[in-house]
């Protein structure tokens, strides 16, 4: 205690010590320590937020335009839907095996490490993507996705550990930005650039910066040992967290949810381009798509934060249950448009609700959880999500080869299953102002 004192600069009279043989004082010693500290969580912050920006501009860009760059690539315009559903799921193949290794890993291994491979391996598939000759060479591209998973979680772990507790919220909110904020920009920047130098050379200025990030993150970001060495084998260690899953009660009626949630939204996220340049009139279709993704996108980044407010307010149950029927809505409505404005209109709706289905099921996980559960728990709560993310471009694109609008039909279903879903998994809660403090949730990431 008297150390901590004197480290602060009290408990010494506001005097300054020297300090044996460096010819400084303490004062001066624990100043400069604090100022470090300050500068290393705003770096890392900043870091990451950059790197998360990066990368979702990246991968925005490949959904955005694949399938642009499939006919440079010389498939038949009747085969497009097909390999865009297709190398939308690719990634998975490998991605969802991995998924529960990295944070394994991190914690036993480096965490360093987890995060700065996803970003030279984003550098080196962008790269080939951009130099692809043909389709095949582009599927082996779009495999290394699966490989840069498992970074974001690691990066909360890490910033939790040099932010001051008051600077945490508005760091974790910042970093959580960088998603929203690169999908929402990127594709009419990419857009431009498409119109300007052509797709290869956007791939070729993604792959860049993913350099770029990880050159910087290798730099400036330093890798801390775990507290405890982990116990056990890895497999180990996934085993019991899965079981931890399967055995609370309330919780896989929600994984349930969140998968169905999102299945119809993945399911018609990589042919929105087709049907927009299918139904645009004009000669700059890669605008049209950009405008109507970035339209969206800025309306997901803004309206995703507020729906915490919204649960707080209506209840959290009944929140979701209003983004799922939202959302099925918006799917009939994407399936009749008449026209790009109509089309895009409808999918700004849909993105101001989509958000709300998986902020308000992990608020729902976080409150059914026990607190000595509930960050096994909450490790794995994106896995229905990418689950989806895996299968929605596969059976889309099953769906699309018959008929393209079919594919907004067919996601109306699981949509509409959420909705119901919301009201079977609701279950009883404790709300964040009624709990105990010693039960309260803490601050999501």
């Amino acid at each position: 205690m008297g150390a901590g004192r004197g480290a602060g600069g009290h408990g010494t009279g506001g005097r300054t010590l020297p300090v044996r043989g460096t010819g400084r004082t303490l004062g001066a010693t624990a100043g400069e320590a604090a100022r470090a500290g300050e500068r290393t969580w705003l770096r890392w912050m900043l870091l990451f937020f950059a790197a998360g920006v990066f990368e979702s501009m990246g991968f925005g860009h490949l959904g955005a335009f694949t399938p642009l760059y499939l006919g440079e690539l010389g498939v038949p315009a009747a085969h497009v839907p097909l390999w865009t559903g297709l190398l939308g799921a690719i990634g998975w193949v490998v991605g969802i095996p991995m998924i529960p290794l990295w944070g394994v890993w991190a914690e036993t291994v480096s965490r360093k490490f987890v995060v700065v491979r996803s970003a030279y391996v984003e550098a080196l598939l962008f790269g080939l993507a951009a130099m692809a000759p043909n389709v095949w060479v582009l599927a082996g591209a779009r495999l290394l996705s699966g490989l840069v998973v498992g970074n974001t979680g690691v990066m909360f772990a890490m910033q939790t550990d040099v932010t001051p507790r008051h600077r945490l919220g508005g760091a974790v909110a910042l970093i959580s930005a960088a998603s929203p904020v690169g999908m929402a920009v990127g594709p009419l920047l990419g857009a431009f650039v498409i119109g300007a130098w052509g797709v290869r050379a956007l791939l070729g200025i993604d792959a860049g910066l993913s350099l770029l990030s990880g050159l910087a993150l290798t730099l400036w970001l330093h890798d801390r040992r775990p507290r405890l060495a982990a116990q056990g084998s890895t497999w180990e260690h996934v085993r019991r967290a899965l079981g931890t899953i399967a055995t609370t009660p309330g919780v896989p009626p929600l994984f349930a949810l969140s998968f169905a949630g999102s299945f119809g939204t993945t399911a018609t996220a990589s042919f929105l381009p087709i049907l927009v340049a299918r139904l645009y009139r004009g000669p700059h279709v890669a605008t049209a798509i950009g405008a109507v993704l970035t339209a969206s996108g800025v309306v997901l980044a803004l309206a995703t934060p507020l729906w915490g407010r919204v649960g707080d307010r209506l209840g959290y149950v009944r929140a979701l249950r209003l983004a799922a029927a939202a959302i099925a809505v918006t799917m009939a409505a994407q399936a009749l448009a008449p026209s790009v404005l109509a089309l895009g209109a409808a999918r700004v709706v849909q993105a101001a609700f989509q958000g709300g289905v998986g902020a308000l099921t992990t608020t729902l996980l976080a409150l059914r959880v026990p607190a000595e559960r509930r960050a096994s728990v909450l490790n794995f709560s994106l896995l229905p999500m990418q689950m989806s993310w895996f299968l929605g471009p596969l059976v889309g694109a099953a769906v699309a080869s018959v008929s393209l609008t079919a594919t907004w039909w067919m996601a109306f279903v699981p949509s509409a299953a959420a909705f119901f879903m919301a009201g079977l998994a609701g279950g009883r809660t404790v709300g964040a102002a009624s709990a105990g403090a010693a039960d309260a949730p803490a601050p999501l990431p």
